[in-house]
């Protein structure tokens, strides 16, 4: 059994496309499949930079906002279209109750928000935001400030992300044990140690 979780966030512990989507219809109405599906490729699942994501938006669609006011505001107003996924807060609290449980994640202030719509804000013990330590994944510093909390060595540690190249490349390369969530292909160049299609299933492994 691993001493500590460490979990990514969006797209790990939330569907992002789906917090998306409720921000297009909020903000830009009902949209057919091809042009949701432009917007949703735009975003890039949140790797596009933020600036370069409002300029495309308002160039197509002509919103009346700034580019710098659109970028600034869209991480709270996506938090705000967060919702719970089934069975996950049941099973982070499982997790919880013998082992330490932390959230490791790039962002800024919106994080915090999104983790408290997800309904698991008073589950995690503590959360590590990029934005707030000035370290982004895949930077190892992130994972090492991570590490250095949990006071455990990295092999206790179980990290759970979605991303191949922020969460599961570094995570394992500080020796850390890796489940890769799928939202995506797999672009990484050694497979992870565990797929799970669920986090509901990390109650068999971890």
């Amino acid at each position: 059994m691993y001493r500590v979780i460490f979990f990514d966030l969006d797209d790990t512990l939330f569907d992002r496309t789906a917090a998306l989507r409720g921000w297009v219809t909020s903000q830009l109405g009902s949209l057919d499949a091809a042009t949701l599906a432009w917007v949703i490729e735009l975003d890039d699942r949140g790797r596009r930079p933020r600036l370069h994501f409002a300029a495309g938006v308002i160039e197509r669609f002509g919103m009346h906002r700034t580019v710098c006011e659109l970028a600034s505001a869209f991480p709270s107003e996506l938090a705000h279209h967060v919702e719970p996924e089934a069975g996950v807060r049941e099973t982070v609290e499982r997790l919880a109750r013998d082992r330490r449980v932390a959230i490791v994640t790039n962002g800024g202030a919106a994080q915090r928000d999104k983790l408290q719509r997800a309904g698991l804000a008073d589950v995690v013990e503590q959360v590590f935001v990029s934005g707030e330590l000035g370290i982004a994944k895949p930077e190892s510093g992130i994972f090492e400030c991570a590490l250095a909390w949990s006071e455990a060595a990295p092999g206790e540690c179980l990290f759970v992300g979605d991303d191949p190249i922020n969460d599961i490349a570094p995570a394992a390369a500080l020796g850390m044990a890796t489940a890769w969530l799928p939202r995506g292909p797999w672009v990484g160049s050694q497979p992870p140690g565990l797929t799970i299609h669920s986090i509901t299933e990390l109650a068999r492994y971890a």
